[in-house]
């Protein structure tokens, strides 16, 4: 194999030594947030629902971007509970690449969810599954229940019930999701020169 400048070797080097490190910290991270892996790398089942402005919102619209995909309802105790370490996450995070998103599974009024999303004083996005197909589609049976979903749209991990999403440990298992995304991304690069 010939490489064009040095720079492509540099990041090739850097590549292999960083990857089993990152893969490391990740499972460390998972154990460490009780984040149950997939026995198998699965995309995430693709969806399209409606925000609280109206507008449909497609899960693909977040491809290249790490995925906390939460399912939750206004009723529900522990998903309250985890919503403002949601939030911390999604404004520490959000502008390297991880995006938070909600989906409401309540059955009634629009306006009671936009109430207590406005009161929580919630940014990200929050979606509508009144018929409840999207939680079917990702087999959810208890709430809170959370997905993991990497840059390339796989599902990394789940957990059932409330986490501190803005713990230490936490953002490190996000960046550490990130930059794997972003060394599959380079390795996919240096194949196409």
């Amino acid at each position: 194999m010939r490489f064009k400048d040095k720079s492509t070797l540099l990041v090739c080097a850097m590549v292999l030594l960083l990857a089993p490190a990152l893969v490391h910290a990740e499972h460390d991270s998972f154990g460490k947030m009780g984040i149950i892996p997939p026995k198998t790398s699965e995309p995430a089942p693709a969806f399209v629902a409606k925000n609280l402005r109206g507008e449909m919102v497609k899960l693909s619209d977040f491809k290249g971007k790490v995925v906390l995909l939460n399912f939750w309802a206004t009723w529900c105790g522990a998903c309250r509970e985890e919503m403002a370490s949601m939030q911390n996450l999604y404004s520490s995070l959000g502008s390297d690449g991880v995006e938070v998103v909600a989906i409401s599974i309540d059955r009634w009024n629009e306006d009671r969810i936009q109430e207590y999303v406005k009161k929580s004083n919630l940014t990200f996005p929050v979606l509508l599954d009144q018929d409840q197909k999207v939680r079917k589609q990702y087999h959810v049976m208890g709430l809170p229940t959370s997905y993991l979903i990497d840059g390339e749209g796989k599902i990394r991990g789940y957990a059932s019930g409330a986490r501190t999403w803005d713990s230490p440990d936490s953002q490190k298992l996000f960046l550490s999701l990130k930059n794997d995304s972003l060394l599959k991304a380079d390795r996919l690069s240096m194949r196409a020169d």
